[in-house]
């Protein structure tokens, strides 16, 4: 089991038995990967601020039934995303693209031939994410809080107590193996 996995299963238990503070850290720890797969999916700040916060109060609402088979962000991630499959499927945004113009309609359908590589785009992201995983910690780590949560590099180094030439030379190595599996496994080089 990983430490963060041990994390939020310390945490997970106390907002159980109702600390509101363990909750809060899980929700901070949680809302930027939840808010940008969130973005990912609807392409709207305001949608995805909207369905994160729905998110994380069903996630409330619903904590006695995680029962830890799969790690705490993925469940947070299965209730956001289908929090989202229902937003799109609801009456008001149904209504909302009936008010389309007939150039915006002639636009969604030379869309739709673009689904293959679409799909072809969104499997190769779902492998680029799964070797990310497979980084050496630190590499992964100093990775992700630079490419995924923006983070500066003075932030980093602050983050995981280590010399900015550190995280540079991490983050650099972290993209070069990223490249090269990039450019071997997928057949983009």
């Amino acid at each position: 089991m990983n430490q963060n996995h041990t994390e939020d299963s310390l945490l997970i238990n106390k907002a159980r038995q109702g600390n509101k503070e363990a909750l809060n850290i899980l929700m901070t720890k949680h809302y930027p990967r939840v808010y940008a797969s969130l973005y990912a999916y609807t392409q709207s700040k305001e949608d995805a601020e909207d369905l994160a916060q729905a998110t994380f109060i069903k996630a409330w609402k619903a904590l006695e039934s995680f029962r830890g088979d799969s790690a705490f962000f993925t469940w947070l991630y299965r209730i956001a995303i289908n929090l989202a499959k229902n937003h799109f499927q609801s009456s008001a945004f149904k209504k909302q693209k009936m008010n389309i113009s007939e150039d915006e309609r002639v636009y969604e359908i030379e869309d739709i031939s673009n689904v293959e590589t679409d799909l072809m785009h969104e499997d190769s992201l779902r492998k680029i994410n799964s070797f990310i995983q497979t980084l050496p910690e630190n590499l992964r780590t100093s990775f992700t809080l630079r490419e995924v949560e923006g983070k500066s590099y003075e932030e980093i180094g602050i983050i995981t107590d280590t010399p900015i030439g550190t995280v540079r030379s991490r983050i650099f190595r972290a993209r070069e193996t990223i490249l090269e599996y990039i450019n071997t496994e997928l057949n983009y080089g």
